[in-house]
C-alpha cells in the first residue's frame, strides 16, 4: 500500500474536493506561522515547571549520516523542524508530521517501505536516542494512520456545501486518530487541521443560512476568524480575499446594492485597512478599464479605416505606446486586444 500525501490522509473522494481544496491552500501558504504558534504553546505546555532550553535540530550537526534524498527534494531544505527540550526529550509539534510528509511526498520515486527507512535514517542521525525511539514510534502510528484512512469506509454521503455530512466525515477521521494517538499527540500533529476544519464546517453553515444578506455573512465569518487561534486568523483572513470577497460582492452588485455596501462588508469581512487598500485597487482597475477601453474604442476604428494593413498595425503601435507607458501595461494592453478579437469572431 501506498502513501499519497494529502489526498489520501482523507480518504473519502467528496470530502476531498470540498475539504482540501481549500483548506490545503490555508494549510501549507500559513503552516510556518502555525507551527510557530503550535511550537509556542506545547513549549509552555511542557515547560512551564522548568527552565529547559528548547533545540531545534540543526541538520548540519548531526551524529550520523543524513539519508540520500529523492531526486524532487535535492537541493531543498529538509523540512524537519523537530524539537528536542534540554533533556533530550522529544517536544511535540507539527513539526515532527511536517517531517514526515516532507519526506513522503516523494513517493512514487521511491517507495514508501524506502521512504520510511529514510525517515528512520533521518531522526536516528539528527535526534537524541530517546527523541529518536519516540519519533520513530510516532511514524509507525502516522503511517499505520493513513492505511488506516485509505480502508475506512464512509458512513455518511457527502456533497458540496453539506456541513451536517462534512461533520460527519471528519468525526469518523477524528475516531481514527484517537486509535493511533493520544491527545497530546492529536493536538500536535492535527490541531491546526481541526481548527481549520471546524473553520471550514461552520463557514458553509453560514452559506446555507438563507436569512442573512452578504453583510450579516461577512460579520458571522469575521467572528469566526477571531476565535481562530491568531496566527492562523492572520492567514485566513489573507485567504478570505480570494475565497470570500469575490462571492459577497457578487451578492451585493446582483441586488443592485451601492459601493458603500461593498465597502461595509469588506471592512466586516477584512478590517478597515484592507478595506481601504481594495478601495484603492477599485480605483486603479477602473482607470485602468477606462483607458484601455478608449484604446480598444481608437483600434476599432483604425482598423475600419481605408489603409493598408501595414499602415493600420504601424497606427496601432503607435497608439498602444502614445497610451500604456510601461512595458507592463504594454503587455496587458494586448492581452486585451486578443480577448477582444476572439469575442467579436465568437
Amino acid at each position: 500500500m501506498k502513501i499519497k500525501l494529502l489526498n489520501n490522509r482523507i480518504i473519502f473522494l467528496g470530502l476531498m474536493v470540498c475539504l482540501l481544496l481549500s483548506l490545503v491552500l490555508i494549510y501549507f501558504i500559513f503552516k510556518p506561522e502555525a507551527q510557530k504558534h503550535e511550537n509556542d504553546l506545547n513549549q509552555q505546555n511542557q515547560l512551564s515547571s522548568e527552565n529547559n532550553n528548547i533545540q531545534k535540530i540543526d541538520d548540519t550537526n548531526h551524529k550520523g549520516k543524513i539519508p540520500n534524498l529523492a531526486p524532487s527534494l535535492q537541493g531543498t531544505e529538509i523540512d524537519c523542524p523537530i524539537q528536542v527540550d534540554a533533556n533530550g526529550k522529544l517536544i511535540l509539534t507539527v513539526g515532527i508530521r511536517s517531517c514526515f510528509d516532507y519526506f513522503f511526498s516523494s513517493l512514487g520515486e521511491k517507495t514508501e517501505t524506502e521512504l520510511i527507512s529514510d525517515i528512520r535514517q533521518y531522526l536516528k542521525a539528527t535526534l537524541p536516542d530517546s527523541a529518536s525511539s519516540y519519533a520513530s514510534y510516532l511514524l509507525d502510528q502516522y503511517v499505520a494512520y493513513i492505511h488506516a484512512l485509505k480502508n475506512l469506509k464512509s458512513t455518511s454521503s457527502f456533497t458540496t456545501g453539506d456541513a451536517e455530512g462534512f461533520q460527519k466525515v471528519l468525526d469518523q477521521m477524528y475516531k481514527v486518530q484517537q486509535q493511533f494517538f493520544n491527545s497530546a499527540e492529536i493536538n500536535a500533529l492535527f490541531g491546526n487541521e481541526r481548527n481549520l476544519n471546524q473553520f471550514n464546517i461552520d463557514q458553509m453553515r453560514i452559506h446555507a443560512n438563507k436569512s442573512l444578506n452578504a453583510q450579516q455573512k461577512a460579520t458571522e465569518l469575521a467572528n469566526l476568524i477571531d476565535q481562530l487561534p491568531s496566527t492562523l486568523a492572520d492567514g485566513v483572513r489573507v485567504f478570505m480575499q480570494f475565497a470570500e470577497l469575490p462571492q459577497l460582492t457578487k451578492e451585493i452588485q446582483e441586488k443592485g446594492g451601492s459601493a458603500q455596501e461593498i465597502r461595509n462588508m469588506r471592512e466586516s469581512l477584512l478590517g478597515a485597512e484592507a478595506a481601504d487598500r481594495l478601495e484603492k485597487v477599485d480605483q486603479e482597475e477602473a482607470r485602468w478599464q477606462k483607458q484601455v477601453n478608449s484604446y480598444l474604442s481608437e483600434r476599432e476604428q483604425i482598423l475600419k479605416s481605408n489603409v493598408s494593413d501595414s499602415n493600420k498595425q504601424q497606427s496601432i503601435e503607435q497608439l498602444r505606446n502614445s497610451t500604456f507607458a510601461t512595458k507592463e501595461n504594454l503587455l496587458r494592453a494586448q492581452s486585451y486586444e486578443i480577448m477582444n478579437d476572439q469575442k467579436k469572431l465568437n
